[in-house]
């Protein structure tokens, strides 16, 4: 699979140093990001878990699949088609919980399968990549270029008419070396800070450039997990792909530890035994400025549509203060928030999945504020 992949962001990489374009017929590699939610599955747990993704249930009855064993333990193939859809994905679920998947088929279709697995299936979500997380890859390599994407219409919770309305809509692509510097420029207090949103980083990342100036990948990597890579060395692709996860594994993981709630009795010889200890903590998401519409914009988050996937029905609990038990439409867990004007409170039941937080904080960056602020008590920021 290496040897095949390294054929395909070779040529990728000859192919547009040379002619500024992609010959006929020739893709990009992919590598999406996975998170599954398939407890301590075996491999042939995930055999069935792949097979029924990927079935007519979840693709479409104009779909056929094949999911195919290999010689190594947690690694598949599949062969995929849905429609006019056509492709194929190397599966990486040696870690059984943050797969990695690789393509080198047609992007467009690619993505359109892998979509509509995501969108069926409530055991696989994306991998949600936050603007602070971005930044640090950017300094994984050699910083050559950013995309912004910013889409205030999908929370409308003002008048975008009003002269003192804030941004609506904000897309910007930047290749070059002087990426660094126009992000800095745009998140000044007199430009766009509130709508500066990163949603894409281009690097270049070496193996070990002390021992090989030649062994390379140049990395695309975008919001939603998926990074895009042509290169000599898919080895330096994937040692890219495994620190970015890393990285992210670890704050999901750690969302879970340190902040689902759990209600505990203290054993016979401890102290306290008899009653029920709470531990855990809330998380809080704080704006750069109040909501403007909270009716508009809980409306937008808990309607059970894309992107947030939340379905809960408000109740009010004071003035301008909601209380909201929502069903998270991926993993079907229920989480509760709090909401006033000036910030939301989320609390994690045990059990439940610390993905749900960094894909509502990525997407709050997205569709309504670039600074909104991820902090637990005692205003520690966690990215």
């Amino acid at each position: 699979m290496a040897e095949r992949l390294e054929e395909v962001m070779s040529h990728a990489y000859t192919d547009l140093e040379e002619r500024q374009r992609l010959e006929a017929g020739t893709s990009l590699l992919k590598t999406y990001l996975l998170e599954a939610h398939s407890g301590d599955a075996g491999h042939g747990d995930i055999l069935r878990i792949l097979t029924a993704a990927f079935s007519p249930e979840m693709l479409g009855q104009r779909s056929r699949a094949t999911v195919h064993e290999t010689q190594e333990e947690f690694f598949y193939r599949i062969a995929a088609q849905w429609a006019t859809n056509t492709a194929e994905f190397f599966v990486d679920a040696s870690d059984r919980r943050f797969w990695i998947l690789h393509s080198a088929s047609n992007s467009k279709k690619a993505d359109n399968i892998l979509h509509r697995v995501i969108a069926n299936d409530t055991h696989l979500d994306s991998a949600w990549l936050p603007i602070q997380l971005l930044e640090r890859v950017a300094d994984m390599g050699i910083f050559k270029g950013l995309f912004l994407d910013y889409d205030h219409r999908e929370v409308p919770d003002v008048e975008f008419d009003e002269p003192d309305a804030p941004v609506e809509y904000l897309k910007m692509q930047l290749w070059g070396n002087r990426a660094r510097q126009v992000l800095g420029i745009l998140r000044q207090p007199n430009a766009f800070p509130n709508a500066t949103t990163l949603s894409k980083v281009k690097i270049k990342h070496y193996l070990d450039r002390t021992v090989d100036e030649n062994s390379f990948s140049l990395d695309e990597v975008k919001w939603d997990g998926k990074i895009t890579a042509r290169g000599t060395s898919f080895q330096s692709h994937i040692n890219l792909v495994n620190s970015i996860y890393r990285s992210y594994s670890e704050k999901v993981r750690g969302f879970e530890e340190r902040f689902s709630l759990r209600f505990e009795e203290p054993p016979a010889n401890q102290p306290g035994h008899g009653r029920v200890i709470m531990d855990g903590e809330p998380l809080s998401l704080t704006f750069s400025r109040p909501i403007a519409d909270i009716q508009k914009f809980m409306a937008a988050v808990f309607g059970g549509t894309d992107p947030f996937r939340l379905w809960g029905v408000p109740v009010s609990i004071g003035t301008d203060y909601y209380r909201v038990t929502a069903l998270d439409l991926h993993v079907t867990n229920r989480i509760t928030f709090e909401i006033a004007p000036g910030f939301m409170r989320v609390y994690l039941p045990h059990g439940s999945c610390g993905n749900t937080i960094v894909r509502l904080f990525t997407n709050l960056q997205h569709y309504y504020d670039s600074q909104v602020v991820l902090a637990a008590g005692g205003d520690e920021t966690l990215f």
